[in-house]
C-alpha cells in the first residue's frame, strides 16, 4: 500500500484540523456572541459547506454544540460554587430567563439545575446529545488480554479543550519523524492517556512501537507494562465520528471511576477511519500498574532531547 494520502483523504485531513479549530475556537470564545458565520470564518470555511461537515462529524449542528458547551460550564458551575445564582448563569450562557435556561438545562442533563445542586456526586454530568441510536449506543467488546511488556516511542504534551486542535499537529509532526526514519504513516498507533481530569485535561502520549534500541531525538520512550489488561473494542459505524468517539469515551470513563484506573492507552489499527474502523481501550487490572498514575518526568533538561521513562 502506497503511504501517500489521496486526495479525499488529504480533503478529509485538512477539515479535522479545521474542525478542531473551530472547536478550540468556541471554547475560547464561549460566552461572546456567537453564530455559525463567525464559527466557519475561523475555521476558514463557507457557512454552508462548514455547517454540513461540522453536522457531519460532530452529530449535532454549530450552534446546538456551542449551547451544550455553555450548558456543560454551567453544569461544572453549579457543582463548584453553591453560591452561584441560576438567573447569572442562565444570562451568562444566552437566555432571557432563568425557567427558559431550567427547561434547557433539564433536557440537556435529564434533571433540573437545583437538583443537581443538591446532588452528592461532583462529577459534571454527561449531555444528551441528539445524534441519534448511532452516539447513544457505543459498541464496545470486552475482553481480558495478557500483554507483555511494550516499547514505544513517540511524543507527549498535555491537552485541554482549548488546545485540542494542536492534537492533529502532534501527530503529524510524530508522522513525518516516523518516516525519516524509514516508517510508514500507515502502521498502527498507540495514544497513551495520563493525568485524565474532568473536563477533558490529559497528558497524552502519541506513539508507535519501538523500532530500535535508542529513541531517534527529539522522541521519546515509553514502556508499558506487561500484565493483565482489561480491553473494550470500540467498533465504529457508518456515520459521524466525533459522537460515537465520545459516547465510547463517556462509557469508558465510568469504568474508570469504578475500577480507579489512573492511566489507559489506545491502539489505533493502520488506516484507521479509512478502513479499519475500530479502535481497541487496554484498561490495566494488575495491581502493580494501577497503583500508581504514571507520567513522564515533570522537567525537561535543555541539553536532553530524548528520555526513557517506564509506566510502573
Amino acid at each position: 500500500m502506497s503511504d501517500r494520502l489521496s486526495a479525499h483523504e488529504e480533503k478529509a485531513l485538512a477539515y479535522a484540523q479545521a474542525h478542531l479549530g473551530a472547536i478550540a475556537f468556541i471554547d475560547r470564545h464561549l460566552f461572546e456572541p456567537l453564530d455559525l458565520e463567525r464559527v466557519a470564518r475561523a475555521a476558514g470555511y463557507s457557512t454552508s459547506e462548514f455547517s454540513r461537515r461540522f453536522a457531519a462529524m460532530q452529530g449535532e449542528s454549530v450552534m446546538a454544540y456551542v449551547r451544550g458547551r455553555r450548558l456543560e460550564t454551567a453544569a461544572a458551575r453549579i457543582l463548584a460554587d453553591p453560591d452561584a445564582r441560576l438567573i447569572d448563569l442562565a444570562i451568562e450562557c444566552g437566555f432571557t430567563s432563568q425557567a427558559a435556561f431550567t427547561r434547557a438545562f433539564t433536557r440537556a442533563f435529564g434533571e433540573a439545575p437545583g437538583r443537581l445542586r443538591r446532588c452528592a456526586d461532583d462529577s459534571p454530568p454527561q449531555r444528551r446529545r441528539r445524534a441519534g441510536p448511532v452516539a447513544s449506543t457505543p459498541v464496545l467488546d470486552e475482553r481480558i488480554e495478557q500483554l507483555p511488556e511494550l516499547e514505544l516511542f513517540g511524543m507527549s504534551a498535555r491537552f485541554t479543550p482549548a488546545n485540542y486542535v494542536e492534537l492533529a499537529g502532534l501527530w503529524e509532526r510524530l508522522v513525518a519523524l516516523r518516516q525519516a526514519a524509514g516508517g510508514s504513516r500507515r502502521d498502527e498507533n498507540f495514544a497513551v492517556f495520563l493525568d485524565r481530569e474532568p473536563g477533558g485535561t490529559f497528558e497524552y502520549f502519541a506513539a508507535w512501537r519501538a523500532w530500535s534500541e535508542a529513541a531517534p531525538a527529539p522522541l521519546e520512550r515509553v514502556t508499558l507494562p506487561a500484565g493483565r489488561y482489561l480491553v473494550f473494542r470500540h467498533r465504529l459505524r457508518e456515520g459521524p465520528l466525533l459522537p460515537q468517539l465520545t459516547a465510547g469515551q463517556e462509557a469508558l470513563d465510568r469504568v474508570r471511576r469504578r475500577e480507579g484506573i489512573a492511566w489507559d492507552f489506545e491502539r489505533h489499527p493502520a488506516n484507521f477511519g479509512v478502513v479499519c474502523r475500530w479502535i481497541d481501550h487496554y484498561l490495566p487490572l494488575d495491581e502493580t500498574a494501577r497503583r500508581v498514575a504514571p507520567r513522564p518526568p515533570a522537567t525537561r533538561e535543555p541539553a536532553r532531547t530524548a528520555r526513557t521513562f517506564v509506566l510502573a
